[in-house]
């Protein structure tokens, strides 16, 4: 059976392609890369991050689930001239190893597998990296989600019901688009607490050097929206 990840809406969770500049300059910078250094866009959807990445300097490799996001990354950098590379892959099966300078995972990918799942991702993000190079993972707080928690909220025509599942450690999400429930729009995705995600870094053979409350670089704190851990390969 198709995962949520497989069959969402693109329309429900995809940014415009010209946002995220001052997203990529911050991840730039929390990952110390220079120009010319390499990076592992992981998901990258459409090409959003790599895109502004590459515009930096970097040199990008990108993956995702997803073909026709794969297939639009590749061809908004041959449009734009830009270096990139895309392949076609689930996380759970990344094989990089010793490639890359900095990882990322942003904007929330991170935690939609098993508990098990989670942590061998992880492991393969820090075991694509080179020695010193650098993991940034993008969360959402756990704590700020449940001080803030809304049953239901609506967005335009889709109206998104979460629920809390304590037992699980797990945001459950529908989303009722046009009125309807389509079972192939809900997410679930495990929110990890800060000492959580310290301990998942460590466990992988990172040493966390620095937690960020949002892209904008403020130091993270209990009551700040994002979780934005980076952490440095030995």
């Amino acid at each position: 059976m198709p995962h949520w990840f497989e069959t969402m809406e693109e329309r429900l969770w995809l940014l415009p392609d010209e946002e995220g500049e001052e997203e990529a300059r911050f991840i730039k910078k929390a990952l110390r890369l220079r120009k010319g250094q390499a990076v592992l866009d992981a998901p990258c959807g459409a090409g959003r991050i790599a895109f502004h990445l590459a515009c930096q300097g970097c040199a990008v490799t990108g993956v995702d689930l997803r073909p026709q996001f794969v297939n639009r990354a590749r061809r908004k950098f041959r449009t734009e001239g830009l270096q990139g590379k895309f392949k076609v892959m689930d996380l759970r099966g990344l094989d990089f190893e010793e490639e890359f300078d900095g990882v990322l995972n942003w904007e929330g990918s991170f935690g939609y597998f098993s508990e098990k799942e989670n942590f061998d991702l992880i492991r393969r993000y820090a075991r694509a990296l080179r020695h010193g190079g650098r993991l940034l993972i993008d969360q959402a707080n756990r704590e700020y989600i449940l001080r803030h928690y809304v049953p239901e909220r609506r967005r335009g025509e889709v109206i998104i019901r979460n629920y809390w599942d304590r037992d699980k450690q797990r945001i459950i999400s529908r989303r009722i688009v046009n009125g309807r429930n389509d079972p192939k729009n809900m997410s679930s995705m495990r929110v990890y607490t800060f000492r959580e995600t310290k301990e998942l870094f460590k466990q992988a053979g990172l040493v966390v050097e620095a937690f960020y409350g949002s892209f904008r670089g403020e130091q993270f704190r209990r009551s700040s929206p994002r979780l934005i851990a980076v952490g440095r390969k030995m």
